[in-house]
């Protein structure tokens, strides 16, 4: 950690300005923080999901399209998360003059298997691997060559600034590790499957409200398994987000005496989280010390 606070109070040196900025277009938080980290003053990063809209939700207009064809780098997560974007950047490079690179963040040959060990494919993938800060290291790692490829004058600058952000993301998860290393119970409920990439690598279960896309609510019967499995595990709380609708756990909650604790899935932060400057390692602390409150970690 020490170290890590090392490297911020360097990383003003290493953003030093050469030359025109660089267009980069992301769709999500994450990838705009870790383009913003990498690029520094290199780069003008431009997020089509603004804070406080539901991100599954989003459908580009027009001018978001305009947006992809005038930018150097489009930078996006994957298909089962972003459906729309291989078609937004196909359609921005018909008749441009402009030649924008397309970075996909995420790809099924790293995702390798779901959580159940079932081979994934675009319909079934979990894409939220930034809530695992060594699989958003992957994502980085991504981010870093589209930069250097676009302007490789500034790859010396590129290349420490993604090296302070490594350290970081590394500090991070060592943090969260030891947060969630001595916990009473082994699994929590959210309010949709967002979290299976955090819950593996940190060793506990997620039990879901919802399924991957928060706007598909379980019916009758689910829902009752769900608060008779609080019942028989003596959970305490249930994980609600920020930015979706809360009806649903609150409903639980009322129902089975829980608590509401906000997790946040991270894929963009509310207004008053980017009024505030509230960061991506500001979150997943965040939800770090969440989770050990519901999974009882001394």
């Amino acid at each position: 950690m020490l170290v890590s606070l090392v490297v911020l109070g360097c990383s003003s040196d290493l953003n030093e300005q050469t030359g025109d900025q660089i267009e980069v277009i992301t769709t999500t938080y994450p990838l705009t923080y870790f383009a913003e980290r990498i690029g520094g003053n290199r780069v003008v990063v431009t997020q089509l999901v603004k804070p406080g809209v539901e991100a599954h939700d989003f459908e580009p207009a027009p001018s978001d399209v305009r947006a992809i064809a005038n930018s150097d780098v489009f930078i996006y997560n994957h298909p089962a998360f972003e459906s729309w974007a291989l078609n937004a950047a196909t359609a921005s490079s018909s008749g441009s003059d402009t030649s924008t690179v397309t970075v996909q963040t995420i790809n099924l040959e790293a995702a390798g298997e779901d959580h159940g060990g079932q081979a994934v494919d675009d319909s079934t993938f979990d894409a939220h691997v930034w809530l695992n800060p060594l699989k958003a290291q992957g994502q980085a790692e991504r981010i870093l060559s589209a930069m250097i490829e676009v302007d490789p004058d500034g790859a010396t600058i590129y290349v420490r600034n993604a090296d302070a952000l490594e350290v970081e993301l590394r500090a991070l998860d060592e943090l969260t590790s030891e947060k969630l290393s001595n916990c009473e119970l082994d699994s929590v409920v959210v309010s949709h499957l967002a979290f299976g990439h955090m819950a593996e690598r940190y060793d506990f279960d997620q039990i879901g409200l919802a399924g991957l896309s928060p706007e598909f609510e379980p019916g009758p019967s689910q829902l009752a398994k769900v608060i008779e499995k609080i019942g028989e595990l003596g959970i305490k709380h249930i994980m609600q987000e920020p930015i979706v609708s809360d009806r649903l756990a609150e409903t639980v909650a009322a129902e089975t005496g829980a608590e509401l604790l906000t997790l946040h899935p991270l894929e963009v932060r509310t207004s008053d989280e980017a009024s505030k400057g509230v960061n991506y390692i500001d979150i997943v602390k965040s939800n770090g010390d969440a989770l050990a409150t519901a999974l009882r970690c001394s």
